[in-house]
C-alpha cells in the first residue's frame, strides 16, 4: 500500500508532497479542479506501474529550469523510484481507470481501429494472455530458413564438443576450475601409460609409528622397597652426613658391597671392616630385593631410549624423508590431491619427552629408593607425547589418503596411449568452452536451434493454450460486464465476445444489444446511416462501459488483494443512478483491494464515496495551486468542510471576523450583504425576488410599512446597508472618494447582521433604553 506520493517537475506537480499531511490510507481520496494535475499524477501511477519511463519524460514541467523528472511512491513492500530518467522497478502492483483505459480499449474519438480491438483483446485474456500472444506473434517472425541454419550451426561445432558428453551438456558448461586439476591428472595420465614400468615399480608410502614410553613408568618412579626398616634408614642417612655423601654415595656403597671379600675392604684392603656393623647394615639395604629394584629402574631406561633415544629419532625421520621421496615420484603420473604435512616439529616433541623422562630415571637410578611422584614431570612429558601424537596422526591420515589416490589412479589408467590422449583432448574442449570462437558458435547453434523449436513445437503449444485463456476469459467477461451494465441500468447489452489470432496479433470483438436488435462496433469510418458505437452511444454509455469491463478486469484478478486500484474521475456524464452505483462499485472494491485511489474534481461524489465506505481508513486531499506561479500541491483537506454551502462558509467568516478578528475587512463588507441578501431572498421567497439586492430590500420593507413581516428588522438593516452601500462600488469621478473601512465599526455591522440571520443571539437591550432609528437610506445598491 502506498503511504506517500512525492512528485517532483511532472507537469504542473514541479514538487507534488504532502509533508504536513497524514499518510496515504486505504481509501484515498484526492480533490482538484480542471488542470490542477489529476491526470498527471494519474499517468504517473500507471507508468510506474508499466515501468514505462517515456511517459513521465514527456510531462516534465516547462519552466521550471529543466529540472529532471522524480517519483517516490513510498511504500512497506518497497519504494519505487523513477530517477535519472528509468524506473527503479517495473510492476508496480497498481491498476487505473481513466479516459486513458477507455480511449486504449473501448472508444476514441470518432472511430473505432484495430488498436482498440488488441487492447480490449489484451485486457480480456490478462496478463498471461498477453504473455502468450506476445510471444506467438514472436515466433511467427523467425520460422525460415530455420532448418538449414540449425544443420550448419551443428557442423561447426564438431570439433569443439568433448566425445565423452552430449552437445547440451556441452553448452551447459560453465567455468569450472577444477578443470586445470583434471587437466593436470590427464597429462599424468597419459604419462602414467607412457612410462608404466616405471609406475609398476613405485611402492606406497609408510605410516610412521608412534613411539611409547616405558610401560609403567609412573610406578618405576614410585617403587621402592618396603621391608627395610626406618631405624635402618635413618643409621644409613646418619652415615652418610658424617662423610659427607650426596645422593650418589648411595649407589657408590652399594657398588662397593658387592666386592668385599674375606671382610676386607676393596678400597683400603683393611681386615674387619664390619667392626662397625656398617657391612651388616649395607646387607640388610643392599641385598637381592634392592638389586631387583635397580634392574626395573634400569630396564625402564634402556625401554626409554630404545623408544624415544636419538636412534628411534633418526629411524622416524628416515621413514618421513623416504615416504616424501615416493610422492614426489608418484605425483610425476598421479594428482595426488593431499600434500604430505609439515612434520619438522616431531622429532623436538619426542626429543622433550624424551629429555624429561630420562631425567626422571636419572633421578631415581641416583636414589633407587626415594618415591619420586613427579606429577607435574610426567604430564609435561606427556604433552610432548600428544603434540607428536597428533602431528603423527595428522601424517598418517595423508599417507592412507595418497596411497587410496594411487591405487585408485593405477587401477583407472588408461589401458592405451590413444585413449590417455583422447580423455586430455576432452578436457582441454571443456575447458576451451567459454573460448570467443567456441561462444560464438554455441550461440549461433542456439539461436537457430531456438528458431526451429519455436517453428515446430512452441507454436503449437502457445495457440492451444492462447485458445483456452480466450475461451475461458471471454465467456467470464460477457458475464460480468453485463452484469455491471444492469446496475448501471444501461439500456444496453453486449453480445458474446469474439477473440481471434487474425493476422497472428490477438484482437476482441463484440456488439450491442439494444432493444433485441444487434449493433456492431463498426472499425473504421462508418456511413452515418449504419447504427455503431459512435452513434448509437451517450458519451456517458462509453464511459459505462468502459467502466463495466474494467470492473470485470478486475473480477478476474486474482492478485487484486496486493493492489492499488486508481480511479481519476469516474463519473463523466453520469447520472444520479449511475452515480450512486459507481461509488457502491468503489466501496465494494475497498473491501477488494489493497488500496483505491479515487481522483475527482467533484467534491460532493469525493465526500459520498467516503460517507460511504464507513470503516475503513481515509485521508482527503486537495491538489491546488501554491503560490503565484501555478505548481500544484496536495494537502490534507476535510471533505465535509469543502463542500459546505456559499451561505454557511460566509457566515462562519463573519462569525471568525467578529470573534477573532480574522479576515480582511474590504472582503467583510461584501459577506455581510451577501449574507443579508441570501437570508431574506431564502426566506421570505413571498417578498422578495431572488435577486433582490439590500438596498432594495430595504426599500421594499420601507414601502409595505409595519405590515411586512420584517418590518421590525428595518432599522438594522437599513443601517448594516447604509455601513456597507459605499464599500462594494467604484470611487465617483466626480465629487469624492469614499471613505475606508473602518474594523470596530464593521465588526458592529458584521455582528448586527448575524443576529438578524439568527447566527448569533440577541445581546438584552438595557432597562428603559430605546434603539435609535436611523434615517433609512433609500439608494440601496444602484
Amino acid at each position: 500500500m502506498l503511504s506517500k506520493i512525492v512528485i517532483r517537475n511532472v507537469g504542473v506537480l514541479r514538487a507534488f508532497d504532502t509533508p504536513n499531511a497524514p499518510k496515504l490510507e486505504k481509501l484515498t481520496l484526492f480533490y482538484g479542479r480542471n488542470g490542477r494535475g489529476k491526470s498527471t499524477l494519474t499517468s504517473v501511477l500507471r507508468a510506474a506501474r508499466d515501468g514505462e519511463a517515456a511517459t513521465v519524460l514527456g510531462r516534465q514541467s516547462l519552466g521550471n529550469g529543466g529540472a529532471a523528472p522524480e517519483v517516490a511512491l513510498i511504500a512497506a513492500a518497497g519504494n519505487i523510484v523513477f530517477k535519472n530518467g528509468a524506473w527503479n522497478t517495473k510492476g508496480a502492483p497498481v491498476e487505473v481507470f481513466d479516459t486513458t483505459f477507455i480511449t486504449d480499449n473501448v472508444y476514441a474519438g470518432e472511430l473505432i481501429d484495430l488498436a482498440h480491438d488488441r487492447g480490449l483483446f489484451s485486457v480480456i485474456i490478462g496478463e498471461d494472455g498477453v504473455r502468450l500472444a506476445k510471444h506467438l506473434e514472436r515466433f511467427n517472425t523467425i520460422t525460415k530458413s530455420c532448418a538449414t541454419a540449425l544443420k550448419d550451426a551443428e557442423a561447426a561445432l564438431a570439433d569443439d564438443v568433448p566425445f565423452d558428453i552430449s552437445k547440451e551438456e556441452f553448452f551447459a558448461l560453465g567455468p569450472n576450475p577444477d578443470y586445470a586439476r583434471r587437466l593436470d591428472a590427464a597429462e599424468r595420465g597419459l604419462k602414467a601409460v607412457q612410462q608404466a614400468e616405471k609406475i609398476a615399480a613405485l611402492k606406497a608410502l609408510e605410516a610412521l609409528i608412534m613411539p611409547e614410553l616405558p610401560g609403567g613408568l609412573a610406578a618405576v618412579l614410585a617403587g621402592t622397597i618396603a621391608h627395610i626398616d626406618a631405624s635402618a634408614r635413618g643409621r644409613l642417612l646418619e652415615h652418610f652426613k658424617r662423610f659427607g655423601f650426596d645422593k650418589k654415595g648411595e649407589a657408590w656403597i652399594s657398588y662397593g658391597v658387592e666386592h668385599i671379600h674375606d671382610d676386607a675392604c676393596p678400597l683400603c684392603g683393611r681386615d674387619d671392616v664390619n667392626a662397625e656393623g656398617m657391612v651388616s647394615l649395607y646387607g640388610q639395604i643392599f641385598g637381592e630385593t634392592y638389586k631387583a629394584h635397580l634392574g626395573t629402574i634400569t630396564a625402564a631406561a634402556t625401554e626409554l631410549e630404545d623408544g624415544l633415544g636419538e636412534d628411534a629419532r633418526t629411524a622416524l625421520a628416515g621413514k618421513i624423508a623416504t615416504n616424501a621421496d615416493w610422492a614426489t615420484k608418484w605425483a610425476d603420473y598421479v594428482a595426488l590431491g593431499e600434500e604430505l604435512p609439515d612434520v619438522s616439529e616431531l622429532g623436538a616433541h619426542i626429543a622433550d619427552a624424551h629429555r624429561d623422562a630420562k631425567a626422571l630415571l636419572d633421578r631415581k637410578r641416583s636414589s633407587p629408593l626415594d618415591v619420586i611422584e613427579a606429577i607435574d614431570e610426567l604430564a609435561a612429558v606427556g604433552a610432548s607425547l600428544n603434540s607428536a601424537r597428533e602431528l603423527l596422526d595428522k601424517y598418517n591420515a595423508a599417507v592412507e589418503a595418497i596411497n587410496e589416490v594411487t591405487k585408485r589412479a593405477v587401477a583407472a589408467a588408461p589401458t592405451t596411449e590413444a585413449a590417455a590422449t583422447l580423455a586430455r583432448d576432452n578436457v582441454k574442449k571443456r575447458i576451451a568452452r567459454h573460448d570467443l570462437g567456441v561462444q560464438s558458435r554455441v550461440d549461433a547453434y542456439y539461436r537457430a536451434k531456438r528458431r526451429d523449436e519455436r517453428a515446430k513445437n512452441t507454436r503449437t503449444k502457445i495457440q492451444k493454450a492462447l485458445k483456452k485463456a480466450n475461451e475461458g476469459a471471454a465467456e467470464h467477461y460477457h458475464q460480468r460486464v453485463n452484469y455491471y451494465l444492469g446496475r448501471f441500468s444501461a439500456n444496453f447489452t453486449i453480445s458474446k465476445i469474439t477473440n481471434s489470432m487474425q493476422g497472428n496479433a490477438g484482437q476482441a470483438d463484440y456488439g450491442l444489444l439494444i432493444k433485441g436488435e444487434t449493433v456492431s462496433r463498426g472499425r473504421g469510418r462508418q456511413a452515418d446511416t449504419i447504427p455503431t458505437f459512435r452513434n448509437t452511444l451517450s458519451a456517458g454509455d462509453k464511459t459505462t462501459l468502459a467502466l463495466a469491463f474494467f470492473l470485470a478486469k478486475l473480477d478476474n484478478d486474482a492478485t487484486l488483494d496486493c493492489k492499488t486500484l486508481v480511479v481519476d474521475d469516474p463519473l463523466s456524464s453520469h447520472d444520479s443512478h449511475r452515480r450512486r452505483e459507481t461509488v457502491n462499485a468503489i466501496k465494494d472494491l475497498c473491501g477488494r483491494c489493497l488500496q483505491v485511489i479515487v481522483l475527482s474534481h467533484d467534491e460532493f461524489l469525493l465526500r459520498e464515496v467516503e460517507r460511504r465506505c464507513v470503516g475503513v481508513s481515509c485521508a482527503a486531499f486537495q491538489i491546488e495551486f501554491d503560490g503565484g506561479d501555478e505548481w500544484s500541491c496536495a494537502t490534507a483537506v476535510d471533505l465535509d468542510k469543502l463542500c459546505r454551502a456559499g451561505h454557511a462558509k460566509l457566515t462562519e467568516e463573519l462569525v471568525a471576523f467578529v470573534d477573532e478578528r480574522t479576515g480582511n475587512a474590504d472582503d467583510v463588507v461584501l459577506k455581510v450583504r451577501q449574507v443579508l441578501e441570501t437570508h431574506y431572498r431564502r426566506s421570505y421567497t413571498a417578498y422578495f425576488a431572488h435577486d433582490r439586492n439590500l438596498g432594495q430590500i430595504v426599500r421594499d420593507i420601507t414601502d409595505e410599512g409595519a405590515s411586512h413581516p420584517c418590518h421590525r428588522d428595518l432599522g438594522r438593516l437599513d443601517n448594516c446597508n447604509d455601513a456597507t452601500c459605499d464599500k462594494h462600488q467604484g470611487d465617483n469621478a466626480v465629487v469624492v472618494l469614499k471613505r475606508g473601512v473602518d474594523p470596530d465599526e464593521l465588526r458592529v455591522v458584521a455582528a448586527d447582521a448575524l443576529e438578524l440571520i439568527g447566527a448569533r443571539k440577541s445581546a438584552p437591550a438595557s432597562a428603559g433604553a430605546a434603539r435609535p432609528s436611523p434615517a433609512v437610506n433609500l439608494l440601496g445598491d444602484p
